[in-house]
């Protein structure tokens, strides 16, 4: 079924959301707004040019599924399995959400905007994260090991723990403050 400039959410004006599952629907230029979507199964569905504000996506599904211009606003989105999405054309932005213990390995994140969230215990190995913008984000033991970081923004990340050995760095950018994060496992004091 396709789906195309549509609010869906409890609040008045807006229209309920379609029972589950959504595998293989489509929607395009839709808002969604404080929806739980909790283990919901989004299998193949594809969504361009989406905004999800305030939803709880804990867990979806959604395997094979195509996110082309989504943007995610202060939503719940622990432990997905954001690398079972098709990377093909993916572009993406999360702001203020809660996006711990994710799933990112092996993807192609190439200019994202992963700003002001939680990213706590995510796993980025093997990631193509070239250029995107963590700025503000939390990075309490994300993993990051065979990362391509090259011209990345962290200037006001925190938490960050990335070894320039196991990881491309070059032209990544860093706050002179908060350097400690790449000499670590050197174990070399920055007073």
């Amino acid at each position: 079924m396709d789906w195309s400039n549509t609010t869906f959410g409890t609040a008045e004006n807006q229209i309920p959301l379609p029972n589950g599952p959504w595998t293989g629907h489509h929607f395009e230029s839709c808002a969604f707004k404080g929806v739980n979507f909790g283990q919901m199964d989004w299998r193949n569905a594809r969504f361009e040019q989406c905004t999800f504000s305030k939803c709880d996506l804990t867990e979806v599904r959604w395997t094979g599924a195509k996110l082309h211009g989504v943007k995610f606003d202060n939503c719940n989105l622990q432990k997905l399995r954001w690398n079972t999405l098709t990377t093909l054309f993916l572009n993406l932005e999360l702001k203020e959400c809660k996006a711990g213990f994710g799933d990112w390995s092996d993807m192609e994140l190439n200019g994202a905007r992963l700003m002001d969230s939680d990213f706590t215990g995510a796993d980025f190995s093997g990631a193509d994260a070239r250029k995107v913008d963590w700025s503000g984000s939390r990075m309490r033991d994300a993993i990051f090991h065979r990362t391509d970081l090259r011209e990345s923004d962290f200037r006001t990340a925190t938490e960050w723990n990335i070894d320039p050995a196991e990881n491309k760095v070059r032209e990544a950018h860093f706050s002179k403050a908060d350097l400690e994060g790449l000499v670590r496992r050197l174990g070399i004091c920055i007073d």
